[in-house]
């Protein structure tokens, strides 16, 4: 499982210049070290042109010796490798669905794609509610661990369990199954948090919940967030900002409890020397203290990392439906 400290870990290194390497790529089922090496070099050549500059040769180097580890311990997976020489990174990740090849270099590394990947396939929680009784249910990969909860007499002692498991440190979506009955008593005393958090819910037995079908609860749920922010921000006096001009102003501005950003393109840009804000003129901000703007090759990255800093929520689209959006605190 890709862990959001992991993704933070990742997100929180910054170079001056862009030597940050991440490669996405597929491993050949039969463990083939030629074709792994030669795809990985199309990778590379496309993120050089992209960016205009050229991959360390001491990254480049490692690189090539991490692939040889890529294509004996994980044949068939898709991998994410990433590297820099200045820093002393060198990381490969193999991740548990497949997704699209690239590679991107830019001052920080590309982890959009993490992201997605943990959200496609979480790791999840299964609460199966009764007559006094919750039963909680963890998932993560071939692993489960159930756990019984004495949940009290009433719905909202249940309702408080449930508002402690959402609260807590356990990872991925949490889907609330049981009777019909008993599920909507559940729902209906939990509070307007607990509900949002909540991925789904089912009403068959919970051995029938299927890991495609929670993948299918998980996505439903990012897909709801993204559509409520975008809706809220096009209300009157609503707390939301859609596009990449609104959101940088408001990423910039302070915290934003939930971003929503596509899993593909790169949007270059600026940072501001002077307070950090950024924009995709340079002139945009501070014009007159007499510091420069610092490129950006990745403002959507850098908004990414600020978001995961700030312990907010990072909801990534794959499908290109949904533009850059954001939900604003509440004034």
């Amino acid at each position: 499982m890709i862990t959001r400290a992991e993704v933070e870990k990742l997100g929180a290194l910054h170079a001056v210049e862009p030597s940050m390497l991440s490669l996405y790529l597929a491993v050949p089922p039969l463990a083939d070290l030629a074709a792994l090496t030669a795809r990985a070099g199309e990778l590379i050549a496309s993120a050089e042109t992209a960016c205009g500059q050229a991959v360390e040769p001491q990254a480049r180097s490692r690189v090539r010796e991490k692939l040889a580890t890529c294509a004996r311990d994980w044949p068939g997976r898709t991998v994410a490798v990433f590297a820099c020489a200045g820093s002393g990174l060198l990381k490969a990740i193999p991740l548990p669905c497949p997704l699209p090849e690239r590679g991107v270099l830019g001052v920080r590394p590309h982890i959009r794609p993490l992201l997605l990947a943990r959200q496609r396939c979480p790791a999840y929680r299964v609460a199966v509610t009764g007559r006094q009784l919750l039963w909680l249910v963890c998932v993560d990969g071939d692993e489960l661990e159930s756990v019984w909860v004495p949940a009290g007499h009433h719905d909202h002692d249940m309702a408080a369990h449930l508002t402690r498991i959402v609260s807590g440190n356990e990872p991925g979506p949490l889907v609330v199954g049981g009777h019909e009955d008993d599920v909507e008593r559940l729902l209906g005393a939990a509070s307007p948090a607990v509900r949002e958090a909540i991925a789904g819910s089912f009403t068959a037995d919970p051995r029938t919940l299927t890991a495609a079908r929670v993948r299918d609860l998980a996505e439903q749920r990012a897909r709801r967030l993204a559509d409520a922010i975008v809706a809220m921000a096009t209300q009157p006096g609503g707390h939301g900002a859609v596009g990449l001009s609104a959101c940088l102003a408001a990423v910039s501005a302070g915290t934003v409890p939930v971003l929503v950003v596509p899993a593909d393109g790169l949007a270059p840009g600026y940072e501001c020397g002077r307070c950090g804000a950024l924009s995709l003129e340079a002139d945009r901000c501070c014009p007159d203290w007499g510091t420069a703007a610092l490129a950006v090759p990745d403002v959507i990255e850098e908004m990414v990392s600020r978001i995961l800093e700030d312990g907010g929520e990072v909801v990534v689209t794959g499908d290109g439906s949904s533009s850059v959006a954001a939900r604003l605190p509440a004034p």
